[in-house]
């Protein structure tokens, strides 16, 4: 059989270093957590990178548990940074796709096989009394 392609030119896709990357969000879709709680799912295409895999992000919905407040946070904050509309209550999760953010990527530690990931960072939200697009800095304590 004759193939018309160069095998030996073909490699294993690998993660980017840690740093700051144009994502765009490729699929995005609802669906639940092995323990049966609600998420979404997203996949993240790291602009200029091709032969990067893309970014697997899960998004755990708060479902009246204890960790609701910190659910909540999570999705806020992965919509502010993708410039995904929300009005409080109502979220279209069709929409997502083609959002784009600048935002933090980093390493995984190994898996059992080896295999490494690279994993969102999410920016923390922008203060509400800062203008638009700066956030709030924390005070160094004092030299001594």
């Amino acid at each position: 059989m004759k193939l018309n392609l160069d095998l030996n030119s073909v490699v294993e896709s690998r993660p980017v270093p840690n740093g700051r990357y144009n994502l765009v969000i490729t699929a995005a879709e609802e669906t639940l957590t092995k323990a049966g709680d609600p998420m979404i799912k997203c996949s993240l295409g790291i602009e200029g990178h091709d032969d990067a895999p893309n970014v697997s992000h899960y998004i755990t919905l708060p479902n009246g548990g204890e960790k609701d407040a910190f659910k909540a946070l999570m999705l806020k904050r992965f919509l502010v940074a993708f410039n995904i509309p929300f009005d409080g209550e109502d979220l279209d999760v069709e929409s997502f796709p083609g959002s784009v953010a600048s935002a933090e990527l980093t390493l995984s530690e190994p898996d059992d096989a080896g295999n490494v990931y690279n994993r969102l960072q999410l920016p923390r939200l922008p203060s509400e009394d800062a203008p638009k697009g700066a956030t709030k800095a924390t005070a160094k304590p004092p030299k001594r």
